[in-house]
């Protein structure tokens, strides 16, 4: 059947799988489309951008993913986790002259939140990271765990010494690289796995001592998807110049060329079965879903992995999850969530609720820990809770709020520091017209820079780290530390031109969005599911004739 989305006016398909979970979920069927459903959910997490505030409670100066002008109290997450902070205290009991959203709104900018997302105790030197575990000498990198010397990366998994790499799992010494797995001393390249002394690969697998290849399978002493001598490629290797930013430029211009008339598969998807969507791994009968692992009967699932099951608009995190439907950042052992956001550990039966953990039977509630038979942080008797909820679900019905995510205005980040904008980007007025607030540039971080930097790393020594820098694209400013210069001269890169933010933006514009189309394989012209819009230039083929064409 086909909805209206009350957002953009556009029609949106529902089947009958969707309908049969809804009713499972006891819930409406969505009023909006999936494409604003996301949007909304991505609002609900920032990863990337720290702030320094004093906690509420000790009055600490601390680093905070919550910016100083932040309505609720802010805690240290040590002290959020302790005996000392009881949520209990902001308990009130449910007005039914008002309406939902509008209390639940207040109990949120009363009751106090984790200063940042980290798992307490496993991080070394690392302070200034978000979304993270276990890790040692991290320095801004989020949504990673158990990674040791890395800068500036996102979503990096058992990893040392990487720095500005994105959705990289067991690498070593990598520097601007996206989706590569197993894959040492690897520079500019994109999904590759067990590659090594190579640099701009794209889509290649066990190649060592390459530059500039897409395509390639077991090869070594390649460039441009040319043979040469181990001689003659050290040669125009020390042509290149890869130690200086005009030489990576230069050799960045024309790979691009080379780029532009390669073949790509369709969609990055392995061992699935009846799955649609893109980054897909190891799962099972879901739709739509991209960047995710070990799934079961879902649909428009994004950054979840590790056994996720029965799942409708979930985005980040899992770990043993079932039962969920617009959810984000919930996690780790979860059933039967609705409407939930950054909830963790051994949650379930949670409805309309904001970082709670170890909580069951929980309804409207913020920042619960080993609680059950709440609503808006008020204890209930298991009957009395059960009496009153279904009073609660009418009442939002005549106000329309049953069924809906928490609305734009209540979105716990501004739409430029939350994952919204790294994979559906607005300008602040795009975001302003949907209902989103904007953090606007800080003109102080937009000063001139200190120092003209050397072309060749060679030429840089310890005084760089004393110099404000400015990034060329977007004048934003920056510093380079010690431990980041010395990984530099190890890797032999340049120091960057761009400040952080800028090579983020960079990196994710590398990726495809999270939307299917339907184009023509470029040799077979049978119509295919593909991440590439139809108006884009690549050859696109269907997974059939890319294997044939590879191997």
């Amino acid at each position: 059947m086909e909805i209206k989305c009350r957002i953009t006016g556009e029609n949106f398909e529902v089947d009958q799988w969707e309908i049969d979970f809804c009713k499972n979920m006891a819930v409406p069927l969505p009023t909006v489309c999936p494409e604003e459903r996301l949007r909304r959910r991505l609002c609900e997490r920032n990863t990337r951008m720290l702030y320094y505030r004093n906690c509420d409670f000790s009055g600490k100066k601390i680093i905070s993913q919550f910016g100083p002008d932040c309505p609720a109290p802010i805690y240290e997450q040590s002290v959020w986790w302790s005996d000392d902070f009881d949520p209990f205290q902001y308990g009130r009991d449910f007005d039914f002259s008002r309406p939902f959203f509008e209390q639940f709104a207040e109990l949120k900018n009363a009751v106090p939140r984790m200063s940042v997302f980290v798992v307490g105790g496993t991080l070394e030197n690392s302070e200034f990271t978000n979304c993270t575990g276990y890790l040692k000498n991290c320095y801004l990198i989020c949504e990673s765990d158990y990674d040791e010397d890395c800068y500036f990366s996102n979503r990096i998994y058992h990893s040392k010494d990487l720095c500005d790499c994105s959705n990289c799992y067991k690498c070593e010494l990598c520097y601007e690289c996206i989706d590569c797995l197993n894959s040492q001393r690897l520079y500019f390249s994109q999904d590759c796995e067990n590659c090594h002394d190579s640099y701009f690969l794209k889509n290649c697998i066990s190649c060592r001592d390459c530059i500039g290849c897409v395509n390639q399978r077991q090869k070594q002493y390649m460039i441009a998807n040319k043979q040469y001598s181990k001689e003659d490629y050290e040669k125009l290797k020390k042509e290149f110049a890869l130690d200086t930013a005009s030489g990576i430029e230069n050799l960045k211009a024309r790979i691009s060329e080379f780029y532009a008339d390669g073949a790509y598969k369709c969609l990055q998807s392995e061992r699935c079965e009846n799955c649609t969507g893109d980054y897909l791994y190891d799962s099972k009968n879901s739709l739509e879903c991209y960047d995710s692992k070990d799934l079961e009967d879902c649909r428009y699932c994004v950054k979840v992995a590790g056994g996720v099951k029965d799942a409708m608009d979930y985005s980040s995190w899992g770990f043993k999850a079932e039962k969920v439907y617009q959810s984000t950042s919930c996690g780790d052992g979860i059933y039967n969530l609705r409407f939930c956001s950054n909830c963790t550990t051994n949650v379930s039966n949670a409805t309309y609720c904001y970082g709670c953990t170890s909580s069951d039977n929980i309804f409207g509630c913020v920042s619960l820990k080993k609680a059950e038979y709440c609503i808006l942080n008020k204890k209930y008797s298991r009957e009395e809770y059960e009496a009153l909820l279904p009073q609660i679900i009418e009442h939002m019905k005549k106000t329309g709020e049953w069924g809906e995510f928490f609305p734009e205005d209540l979105a716990t980040f501004r739409y430029n520091e939350s994952l919204a904008i790294d994979h559906l980007p607005l300008t602040k007025e795009q975001a302003a017209e949907k209902g989103y607030l904007w953090r606007d540039k800080n003109e102080s971080e937009y000063r001139p820079s200190d120092v003209s930097l050397p072309d060749s790393i060679r030429d840089v020594d310890e005084t760089i780290c004393d110099k404000l820098l400015a990034c060329e694209v977007m004048g934003k400013n920056y510093k380079i530390s010690s431990s980041e210069l010395k990984l530099y001269k190890r890797l032999g890169v340049p120091i960057p031109r761009l400040c952080p933010d800028q090579r983020h933006l960079e990196r994710m514009e590398k990726k495809n969005p999270w939307k299917l189309f339907e184009r023509q394989c470029a040799k077979c012209a049978r119509m295919t599911s593909t991440t590439y819009a139809p108006e884009r230039p690549e050859r696109v083929y269907c997974a059939e004739c890319y294997l044939a064409e590879v191997y």
